[in-house]
């Protein structure tokens, strides 16, 4: 056998060489490419995200809420100011159930009441009666309240007077509340 027989087709050093640089400058390229595009695809996104349109209407929907918020705080208020209000009042008001039924219990009997009006804290009252005596005793009996400081702070007898034709005696007075 010869020694000079190839049956392998010897290929050139440089040429290989040369292929695998190419081989591997491609290699980098689509690297490059796919690092490019997974970048700009990422300032993209974020860029959409972030843009001041987007941020817009987050602010938008973030106002909407507040506003909702603000109403009903609003409401609130409204109601928590009529509440306390109503419960001032409540205790500012005369207990008038009370006034009158005391006023009521200290009638003597033969006296009728004709009108009993409260304007703040004065208490007008138009009696009358057949007896002078029921008369005398009622008047007696408001100025021991008046005396003990129960419900009546001060009595004033504005008018006594007698009718001729029913013999009747009408009485008007009116009693300061303590």
């Amino acid at each position: 056998m010869s020694s000079d027989i190839n049956l392998l087709i010897k290929t050139d050093v440089k040429l290989l060489k040369q292929q695998k640089r190419l081989k591997i400058f491609r290699i980098i390229a689509v690297g490059f490419l796919v690092l490019v595009l997974l970048v700009s695809t990422s300032i993209y996104l974020l860029n959409r995200r972030l843009s001041s349109s987007s941020i817009k209407k987050d602010q938008d929907s973030l106002l909407n809420q507040m506003l909702t918020v603000r109403k009903r705080q609003a409401k609130l208020t409204t109601i928590n100011n009529r509440i306390n209000n109503a419960s001032d009042l409540l205790k500012k008001r005369v207990d008038t159930h009370k006034i009158v039924n005391t006023l009521l219990g200290k009638m003597p009997d033969g006296i009728s009441v004709d009108s009993l009006e409260f304007a703040g804290k004065t208490i007008s009252i138009k009696i009358s009666s057949d007896s002078l005596r029921s008369v005398d005793e009622l008047i007696n009996n408001l100025i021991g309240m008046g005396r003990k400081k129960e419900i009546i702070n001060a009595l004033t007898l504005d008018s006594l007077d007698v009718t001729e034709a029913t013999g009747k005696y009408l009485v008007s007075i009116k009693a300061s509340l303590i």
